[in-house]
């Protein structure tokens, strides 16, 4: 594993966070507004691969928000300015698995299960039933009920 930033990052509390490849620019706007009323110790937590992930997670930095990012591949060559201050700041990690140029459909349930496993809440968000994190959404329905949250 590779990793980069504030390690401590791992043991706080963490909500992950699973948006919906299709999810749509109003829903998106949803979301940020509900990760504003997040107390701001709470760090969150995903693959942050969707383009509203990416939305969300780039929120979250430019707000002063923490983050743990999972990666299904290698760690990235480029960070974005919002990361990089997230960084410096201590408010970022970024952990990578594999050895990899991009994510496939293994790599990314490998960094969503870890993410939801090291939790302590789950949000899923605009996702449908051919929906690549639908099975995903119901195995953590099943077994953690109480923690998962849906969001359409």
């Amino acid at each position: 594993m590779q990793k980069l930033g504030n390690t401590k990052l791992w043991k706080e509390p963490k909500i992950a966070v699973f948006l919906s490849r299709k999810s749509q620019k109003e829903f998106v706007q949803k979301v940020l507004e509900w990760a504003k009323e997040i107390p701001p110790e709470v760090c969150f937590a995903g693959s942050f691969h969707s383009q509203a992930e990416k939305c969300f997670l780039h929120h979250v930095l430019q707000n002063g928000g923490k983050a743990v990012w999972l990666l299904g591949k290698s760690l990235p060559e480029y960070l974005s300015r919002e990361e990089d201050r997230a960084l410096d700041e201590g408010r970022l990690l970024i952990a990578s698995f594999f050895h990899r140029e991009h994510f496939n459909a293994a790599t990314n349930r490998f960094a969503n299960d870890i993410a939801a496993m090291h939790s302590k809440a789950i949000l899923f968000g605009q996702i449908s039933y051919d929906s690549f994190l639908y099975p995903f959404y119901q195995r953590l329905l099943e077994k953690r009920k109480d923690d998962v949250k849906l969001i359409s």
